[in-house]
């Protein structure tokens, strides 16, 4: 099955506008039957909910507009939106991510910083951060954000954010195609990749993707031809590309191994060239 591609908005950005903190539960005051010695206390109030003045019709308008990339029509309802709840977390990421959609990830970032000012403890704006700081070139505060939603999903307290496996990084344009660079919390399925980068044709379908992995079948080799590298924990990676035809062949290609991880932008370089060399993998001939 091909992923069709929204930019920020199929990954991470619609997920960051739905969650936001639910509305504390009102306290329920037990009157008892006989008078109380001490007259009983007010009951807490409940907070007020910054979000909801941002209705769901108002927000599907925005992104029914950004599906269909009408960005000019987006940006107008989620400003609109904005100005009429300019102490809401929701409408402040609103905003960012329509700005983050068009690639204008600077002029994102002061409505993110600004949602994450009116709501803390939100990880899904972190999220945001890190894809505008990276698309920024700003790697010092991007890797910050990375280190932040780790300890979101390892802390135990956020549930929900604890079961997505990986977080998009950035959005890539590459000529005519878009790359979508995910990293995953821990290494993720049978050849244990470390990252992922979705490549997507210029009409936003999937057509391949290349991984960082580490396959548990390559370690045996790298311990006896590295063993004071391997008894220090560190494995073999290679950077694989993978591809699946319409009757479901899958065609893989091995780019080159790597002793010891790599880092981040190492591997973000190598996918850039073999993109634009062309070099992704095709899917398999019927």
């Amino acid at each position: 099955m091909l992923l069709h591609c929204s930019r920020h908005l199929s990954l991470t950005a619609i997920a960051a506008l739905m969650f936001s903190a639910a509305t504390l539960p009102a306290q329920v005051l037990t009157v008892p039957s006989q008078p109380a010695q001490k007259p009983a206390a007010a009951p807490a109030l409940t907070p007020p909910n910054p979000d909801a003045g941002v209705t769901q019709q108002a927000e599907a308008k925005v992104i029914s507009s950004l599906e269909s990339h009408s960005f000019a029509a987006a940006l107008a309802a989620a400003q609109s939106i904005l100005a009429g709840n300019p102490a809401s977390p929701k409408a402040n990421k609103l905003v960012g991510v329509v700005l983050l959609d068009q690639n204008k990830s600077a002029d994102a970032l002061p409505y993110f910083r600004k949602a994450l000012q009116l709501s803390p403890d939100d990880p899904t704006i972190n999220a945001l951060l890190l894809q505008a700081y990276a698309e920024s070139g700003d790697k010092v505060h991007r890797d910050q954000q990375v280190a932040i939603l780790r300890r979101y999903h390892n802390d135990g307290q956020h549930p929900v954010f604890a079961q997505i496996p990986s977080f998009l990084i950035e959005t890539i344009p590459v000529g005519d195609k878009t790359i979508q660079a995910a990293e995953f919390y821990t290494p993720s399925g049978q050849f244990h990749f470390y990252y992922r980068f979705n490549i997507f044709d210029a009409t936003g379908r999937l057509q391949s993707f290349i991984a960082l992995e580490s396959d548990d079948s390559d370690q045996l080799l790298f311990a006896r031809q590295h063993p004071k590298q391997a008894a220090t924990g560190e494995r073999r990676f290679s950077l694989d590309g993978y591809s699946r035809a319409a009757d479901g062949k899958v065609a893989q290609a091995l780019y080159m191994f790597f002793n010891g991880e790599p880092t981040y932008d190492d591997v973000r370089n190598l996918v850039i060239k073999l993109v634009q060399e062309n070099k992704e993998p095709s899917a398999p001939a019927k």
